[in-house]
């Protein structure tokens, strides 16, 4: 029996927990980048501002300076000044440039990173506008970047030589199309192309003064002849005087972030209407009004009240981050540009070697051939080679003079017509130095400091932020109308229409109505109520609600893309700077053993047992495997660069801080000697 029980009550007790609903799962968060790094989180508090990049708003001096309102705001002119720190670096008819006195130069003169710099201003801005009861305008996403130079995709390569095994025909380039190489832009947006919706309105945050004036007649008015009398009234021959007035109907309005609107207000509208004679003094006996309105449901608290001030702060830490990430930008554009020049200047001197070679291997060839101990087709290979090698060098250096003017624009905000540089060649003073080893962490730490350190990733997160301020408005505009008014009037005798005094974003407010018709001497009026606005549908609010909460979602799905992009663009530069690595160790063995190839082609000639075409080979694969260790020494320091801009740390290893490059004043670097060329 107590077995039975015991098995009955098992029994009801999974039934019992068989028949509990379960509780259903969250839904699972997308994941969430990493938090900004400390160095970030600086620079979205910085408040440094570009000097000549700011417009100046007039502020009151005193509070009796009503003129400064109404005043306009001020701005210098663009600057286009030329690049005058380059001035210094002139030396005997050059410009001598290190990396980083390249990159000074970039940052104070480059055009990218000056509209950045207009950028922080503009977003301050839109902060003063919001305070006002206005809605933000809205800043740049758009990032510049430098354009690829000689080195870049598409282009010719380092190592593609016009010698060749039989250099009777050699090669040209076609450089034709390094000419249009031109910069490209990012949008880092993630909001989308729609505006979230307007939302309920907001109040005049800014006391605004409204009134009226105006001259006002009235013709003469007959009066009844029984009037005065108590009869029955017929038509007399008196009347009332034609009257004149002064009319004035003032308001002054103020709102506050609760979404709580007051209204204080005077007429004389009671003695234009019910006076018997002239009155130019309007406040002889005026009327007045105040009128307090709360809203309970839509337009009540400050998450919807001062939601466009919220946005317009949280925009401008974006604006500190993205010019921060134009700093980036432009560092790795100038970086990549100038690398490229020191190895197009270095392959210039590996092609001028190789004609010294090919010039000294003629003039040994034409003593040989002088002798009768070479035949003339000897001579012709010679020559052939020391043609192929001049043209070689002749398209070197035309792509290093091509690659200075690409440089030169990214440093100046003229180009090339800038009068500093004017025709002067840049020489690169700074080398690639290859280190012995990378010594990399491993790719989980790398993607963790990038997702702390990117700045492209952390500014789409506060577009989130923005826009989930944004969503609270668009919810809270679902809700019904329903608002407390009170009122209260020194000359009133009917009831007073209640509005609601706020602004659609424009800062501006809605001209109130007069403030009553006013009662014929001093009656005194309370009133108090509820005013409501009840759609029966309001298709309209929830369709725009859940739009917003869409497009929400939509920006958390481009951000999440931004954060799988940064993980990409570590793992990707690891490996290519991994690739770099080889190439280079075995375009260093290759141009080893040509080298030895070269001697010992040399020696067995010296001794008849080997041919001049075959010492030409030789030496025209030696040209080829020095220019392609230049390439792949050129390729290594790129792929170097581009890991640190994918990490995020480019400019903290180049020296290069938020707010100098602000206010585009650099610190001076210590000056080197200039390499020999």
């Amino acid at each position: 029996m107590r077995a039975v029980l015991v098995s009955l009550l098992s029994f009801q007790l999974i039934s019992a927990q068989a028949l509990q609903v379960q509780p259903v799962p969250p839904p699972q968060t997308p994941p969430v980048p990493g938090q900004a790094s400390p160095a970030l989180q600086r620079i979205e508090l910085d408040r440094t501002a570009p000097p000549k990049e700011t417009a100046i708003i007039p502020e009151r001096g005193s509070i009796l300076d009503f003129i400064a309102p109404y005043r306009l705001p001020s701005a210098g002119p663009l600057p286009l000044s030329p690049a005058d720190r380059a001035r210094s670096y002139v030396r005997d008819g050059a410009i001598y440039l290190s990396l980083y006195e390249a990159i000074t130069l970039a940052i104070e003169n480059n055009l990218d990173v000056e509209v950045a710099r207009y950028n922080l201003s503009i977003a301050g801005t839109d902060i003063l506008r919001a305070k006002g009861g206005g809605e933000v305008r809205g800043i740049d996403y758009s990032i510049g970047e430098s354009p690829t130079g000689v080195g870049g995709p598409g282009s010719p390569l380092l190592n593609s030589a016009a010698s060749s095994v039989t250099p009777t025909t050699p090669t040209v380039n076609d450089l034709t199309s390094l000419n249009i190489l031109a910069e490209t832009t990012t949008d880092l947006s993630v909001l989308g192309p729609a505006p979230f919706a307007i939302g309920p309105a907001l109040p005049a945050f800014q006391p605004t003064f409204i009134g009226q004036n105006g001259w006002f007649q009235r013709p003469d008015i007959p009066i009844l002849a029984s009037a005065s009398s108590g009869g029955a009234g017929t038509p007399g021959a008196s009347s009332y005087p034609t009257l004149n007035f002064i009319t004035a109907n003032y308001a002054l309005v103020q709102g506050f972030s609760y979404g709580t609107q007051l209204q204080v207000g005077m007429t004389n509208a009671n003695s234009v209407l019910y006076g018997d004679h002239s009155q130019y003094n309007p406040f002889a006996t005026p009327n007045t009004s105040v009128t307090l309105s709360q809203p309970l449901l839509r337009g009540f608290g400050r998450d919807v009240n001062l939601r466009y001030v919220k946005i317009a702060n949280i925009n401008q830490k974006i604006s500190r981050l993205l010019f921060y990430q134009q700093l980036i930008s432009t560092v790795y554009g100038v970086a990549r540009l100038y690398y490229d020049l020191v190895s197009l200047n270095e392959n210039v001197a590996v092609k001028r070697e190789t004609l010294t070679a090919a010039e000294k291997l003629f003039e040994d060839d034409k003593l040989q051939e002088e002798q009768g101990t070479l035949a003339p087709l000897g001579l012709t290979q010679a020559q052939a080679l020391v043609t192929s090698s001049q043209l070689d060098l002749i398209q070197a250096q035309g792509l290093v003079r091509q690659q200075e003017v690409i440089l030169k624009s990214q440093l100046s905000r003229r180009g090339s017509a800038d009068p500093v540089f004017a025709e002067l060649p840049i020489i690169p003073t700074s080398r690639i130095i290859i280190p012995a080893s990378d010594d990399l962490p491993s790719i989980n730490s790398l993607v963790s400091q990038a997702l702390a350190q990117r700045p492209d990733l952390i500014q789409a997160s506060l577009q989130v932020q923005s826009e989930e301020v944004a969503l609270k408005a668009s919810q809270n505009a679902t809700r019904p109308q329903l608002d407390v008014v009170g009122n209260f009037q020194t000359r009133g005798n009917t009831e007073q229409p209640f509005t609601i005094i706020g602004t659609p974003g424009t800062g501006l407010v809605a001209v109130p109505g007069d403030l009553g018709v006013a009662g014929l001497r001093t009656s005194h009026i309370y009133q108090a109520g509820i005013q409501f606005n009840l759609p029966l549908s309001n298709h309209v609010a929830q369709a725009d609600a859940a739009r917003d909460l869409l497009q929400l979602r939509q920006a958390q799905a481009r951000t999440q893309v931004i954060a799988n992009q940064v993980r990409e663009d570590v793992e990707n530069s690891v490996i290519a700077l991994q690739t770099a690595r080889s190439a280079l160790n075995a375009a260093i063995q290759s141009r080893i053993y040509q080298e030895q190839l070269v001697d010992a082609e040399r020696d067995k000639l010296s001794v008849g047992a080997s041919t001049n075409f075959l010492v030409i080979q030789q030496e025209s694969y030696l040209a080829q495997a020095r220019s392609t260790e230049v390439s792949a020494r050129s390729v290594w320091i790129k792929a170097r660069v581009a890991l640190d801009r994918s990490v995020g740390n480019l400019l903290e290893k180049n020296g290069i801080t938020y707010d100098d490059s602000v206010r585009a004043e650099l610190r001076l670097a210590p000056r080197a000697e200039p390499a020999a060329q």
